[in-house]
């Protein structure tokens, strides 16, 4: 389970629930979620954007599988969608698409995520953390080499 921002870095990430749980499940088992449910993250406080007349909170993007929070959004089933619905749904889609192109990019350029990782689990973990730290030492260090190649 990962967090990313919108310079597509990770960050939060977090090991240690079995892959075959469902997000739903995994997200309960982890301490980001633990705090996040007793408000203890540090969130910024609600501000207004450049649009907006209102102060909007800080929130967090899941799929279909993590539970409505007013902190965590997720779209809208399927079968409740009308003309609104549907086009928050597209921008929520659109900002849920930059955790999956840091996942993209993080296995664009460290190979080891293409084929099944053959190390004891703590090693796996470990390798696949310290990938996530070099994702975000190249993101941030090697503009023209690495930023720019594969967004």
């Amino acid at each position: 389970m990962a967090i990313a921002n919108a310079d597509y870095e990770f960050i939060m990430c977090d090991f240690g629930t079995n892959g075959r749980i469902s997000d739903g499940g995994v997200i309960d088992n982890i301490l980001f979620y633990k705090k996040l449910k007793a408000n203890k993250l540090k969130l910024p406080l609600p501000s207004k954007s450049e649009k907006s007349f209102s102060e909007l909170p800080f929130v967090f993007i899941g799929d279909e599988a993590f539970a409505l929070r007013a902190d965590f959004l997720k779209p809208f089933s399927q079968k409740a969608l009308n003309f609104e619905r549907r086009i928050f749904n597209y921008r929520l889609s659109r900002a849920r698409r930059i955790i999956e192109n840091v996942f993209g990019i993080l296995a664009a350029r460290f190979r080891i995520f293409h084929t099944a990782i053959s190390l004891q689990l703590q090693n796996t973990e470990k390798v696949v953390m310290a990938c996530c730290v070099l994702h975000n030492f190249l993101r941030r260090k090697r503009i023209g080499i690495y930023r720019y190649t594969f967004t």
